[in-house]
Formats: structure tokens, C-alpha cells, sequence
């Protein structure tokens, strides 16, 4: 059956075989037979009366057309979500930072409580009945006072709103005293709190400016976090390079100190010796295939903890929109500079191209530039050529619009180191979910 090539994708891993419906992204766990007869062509009956079964049960998904027409009706839509980049300055020299060691490129500046209100009041008035706003930096502990008046103000402004607001923060836990956690904790600000794990690994990249490792710093300030909130609205977030490629058991170590919630990021890119490159997606699979194994273990002892990757309710949204253009960046989410700036995201902040105005000069209501809205509006993965094909479009949206511009120059090419890495987290998102030992709670 050629039809079922067209539409379904079979993979194995961890001694199971699945299949996923590449037009809605549902997955299906099947025996060999039907695997093998779409994976490999093999004729058998039982292939056959398997893939059929598959295909009574499956919707009748939307035309590309009508996708679309869903997809790019964002543009009409309003922000929702703002990254305040707080600080365009870090007390850390971390070695990989995209940020130029938290500068952007540029000169060290903290945002001023004008340009804070002004980007609060902008969002408050948005249609959206919640809104969020990510602290970011540089460092934001750097500017704390800056940080309790947008808690306190936004907070204030969504109530005479009517709104909900969320809040979150990324930190590198040099700061974090218990008494900016305590702060943190009243005002439920969900934490990123960054560490490559190990006192080796942490400190061959996470320094400070005269090249001290960080390790030994922020190990209790990030522990502490764990003791108050019990698994509860944090994360922390790993980086793995070429150089600290071994992730599984640096995952396996921040669980073993009691980390509820764990994510680890790739460096990709080309020019420095550290970052992942198509030569170590082999070697990348491996460690996955380790992390699987370790990931199940570990909740089978009553040991569970959360991988992010593995979340398939993180990974996988039920939103049609959501699931062919990933995060929003540019349209409902966008980020704002110390100066006032309006960027797609966090990780444009300093690209001149790519600015859109400044909440200084905004009016309620009003959408920045729409020649660059409309960028992010076709950047999704029914016009990205390489995603168009590829069976896992609908479980990824097209990857990050930023890795794709900075790795090759344009948003709507997907870096492909990226691309093959996320294809074997959803993989093992997708093989470990289909285990009875999987954890709902930690």
C-alpha cells in the first residue's frame, strides 16, 4: 500500500514499534509485522490488517490549505507573552553564551522601570485573558529592584485588567539569595535555573569573568529551590557541547540530587570546537538510548523525575496552530531590550533587522512592524521546504526560527543538526510514554 507510505512513518526503539500518523502527529505503538511491512516494504497479512486498522481509526485531517488558512490567521492575532530582557550584563563569562556573555554584541545596559511599565502596560490590554512575561537577561538578579517592580506592577496592572498573569525567570543562581526566593516563591515565578551538572561539567564552560568555575556557587541556591517547591514550577536546564557530550549521566546526576524536573540543550552552530555537528548525531542517539533506560529505571525504584523532552504533553500540543508553528516567536510572543526594543524573541535581541519598534512609542493595542510579523507568519512548517517532507513536522512546527537564522542565515531553514536531534528526542518522548512505568507525577 504506497498510500501508507505517503502518510505513516514507522520507527523502533527500545525493543518497541511504532507508527505516527504524519498529518496530525498521533502515534500508535504495533506489533513487527506492521512495522516491518511500512518501514521496510515487507508484504504479510497481518501488516496489511494492521496498517488498515490504523487507517479506520485515523481523522480525516485538514487540507494544507485549510492549515494555512489557520496558521497564517495569526497574523491577526495580538501578543500575549513578552521576554523582558532585563540585563544586557551577566557576573558569568559562560564560553558558549549566544548572548556575547549576556552584552547581545552590545554595550552592558539594564533596562529602567519606564521601559518595564511601558512594556506591562502594552501587554496588560492584549485580548488574552492570560498573559506571561519571562524575566531574562544577562543576569536579571543583577537588576533585583528592576525585577520586584515588574512582579509587583504587573501583577497590580493584570488585576485592574481583569487579566491573569504568569511569570517566570532564568537564572543563573549566583544571586539567588533565600531571600529573593522567598520573593520568587510569593509571586509563583516559575524558575530556569541553568547548570550543565557535575562540578566538572558546570565549570568547563559556566565561569566567571576571571575564569572561575560556578559550580561550588550555585549548587545550594539551586537545591534550596528544590526543598521549597517539592518538583513544583521549576526546571533546571542543562547545555551539552561536543566537549560534554555524555548528557545521560549528567541527567542521571542532577536526579540523583534531587532535581524533580530536568532539561538539556545542544550547542550547535560551526566555528568553535565545542559546538555538535552532524558527526556526533551517532553518538548523540546513544546517550539517548542510555537516558531512556535510565529515565524508566528510575521511576520503576520510585525514583521518577521529569525529562523535557520526554514530556509529551510538553512536546506534542493539542493546539492545530501550535503544532505547525512551535513557539510564536513574532506573532503572540516577542521580546523587549533594555532600551526599549521590540524584538521577535530573545534570541534576535541586537539583530537591527530584525527590530519592530519600542514599547516607548507603542500605542495600546498596537502590533509592531508587520513586515517582520509577517516573517514569523510564514515561517511554520508547511512553507519551510525541509519541513515539509519530514514525518515529524507535526510534533516539532519547525524548529527554532533563531538556531535556523543563525546556523543558516534565513528562518525558514531549520538547522539540521537541530533537526536530527529533535527527531530522536520525539523518538524516545514517543517510545518511553508507551511504557506502563512512565511517571504522572514526581
Amino acid at each position: 500500500m504506497t498510500r501508507s507510505n505517503n502518510r505513516l512513518y514507522a520507527f523502533s526503539r527500545l525493543g518497541k514499534y511504532f507508527v505516527i500518523d504524519t498529518y496530525t502527529g498521533s502515534s500508535f505503538e504495533v506489533d513487527e509485522p506492521v512495522y516491518r511491512y511500512i518501514h521496510d516494504s515487507i508484504p504479510s497479512n497481518e501488516g496489511r490488517e494492521g496498517v488498515e486498522e490504523i487507517y479506520s481509526v485515523l481523522d480525516n485531517p485538514p487540507s494544507r490549505e485549510e492549515i494555512l488558512a489557520i496558521v497564517e490567521n495569526l497574523e491577526k492575532r495580538t501578543h500575549r507573552a513578552l521576554c523582558l530582557n532585563v540585563t544586557h550584563t551577566c557576573n558569568l563569562a559562560c564560553r558558549y553564551c549566544f548572548a556575547a556573555q549576556g552584552t547581545y554584541g552590545g554595550p552592558r545596559n539594564i533596562m529602567s522601570e519606564d521601559v518595564a511599565k511601558a512594556a506591562i502596560d502594552w501587554l496588560v490590554v492584549t485580548d488574552a485573558k492570560t498573559v506571561d512575561i519571562d524575566i531574562f537577561g544577562g543576569e536579571p538578579l543583577l537588576a533585583w529592584d528592576l525585577v520586584l517592580f515588574i512582579l509587583e506592577y504587573g501583577t497590580k496592572k493584570a488585576e485592574e485588567e481583569g487579566k491573569r498573569i504568569r511569570f517566570s525567570l532564568t537564572t543563573n543562581g549566583v544571586l539567588l539569595t533565600k531571600d529573593k526566593l522567598d520573593v520568587l516563591n510569593e509571586y509563583d515565578v516559575n524558575l530556569t535555573l541553568s547548570i550543565d551538572g557535575d562540578k566538572w561539567h558546570n565549570d568547563m564552560f559556566r565561569i566567571t569573568p576571571d575564569r572561575k568555575g560556578t559550580f561550588d556557587t550555585i549548587i545550594e541556591n539551586f537545591l534550596e529551590v528544590e526543598r521549597t517547591r517539592k518538583g513544583y514550577n521549576y526546571y533546571v536546564r542543562g547545555t551539552y557541547t561536543k566537549w560534554t557530550i555524555d548528557f545521560a549521566s549528567t541527567v542521571q546526576y542532577l536526579a540523583d540530587l534531587g532535581f524533580k524536573v530536568i532539561s538539556m540543550e545542544p550547542v550547535t552552530g560551526s566555528g568553535m570546537p565545542w559546538h555538535i555537528t552532524m558527526d556526533d548525531i551517532p553518538r548523540i542517539e546513544e546517550e539517548y538510548e542510555k537516558l531512556a533506560h535510565i529515565f524508566l529505571d528510575y521511576a520503576r525504584k520510585g525514583k521518577p523525575f521529569i525529562f523535557y523532552h520526554f514530556d509529551l504533553h510538553r512536546v506534542n500540543p493539542p493546539s492545530l496552530v501550535r503544532r505547525f508553528t512551535a513557539c510564536g516567536a513574532g506573532l503572540e510572543y516577542m521580546a523587549v531590550a533594555p532600551d526599549g526594543t521590540i524584538y521577535p524573541c530573545h534570541q534576535f535581541d541586537g539583530v537591527k533587522e530584525f527590530a519592530m519598534g519600542n514599547v516607548k512609542n507603542l500605542k495600546p493595542y498596537e502590533e509592531p512592524r508587520q513586515n517582520i510579523r509577517k516573517i514569523f507568519v510564514h515561517a511554520n512548517a508547511l512553507r519551510k521546504s525541509p519541513c515539509t517532507t519530514c514525518p515529524f513536522r507535526t510534533l516539532c512546527g519547525g524548529g527554532c526560527h533563531a538556531v535556523g537564522y543563525f546556523t543558516t542565515g534565513d528562518v525558514m531553514k531549520p538547522d539540521p543538526v537541530q533537526c536530527e536531534i529533535i527527531k530522536l528526542r520525539l523518538q524516545y518522548a514517543i517510545a518511553v510514554n508507551a511504557f506502563d512505568e512512565y511517571p504522572t507525577s514526581v
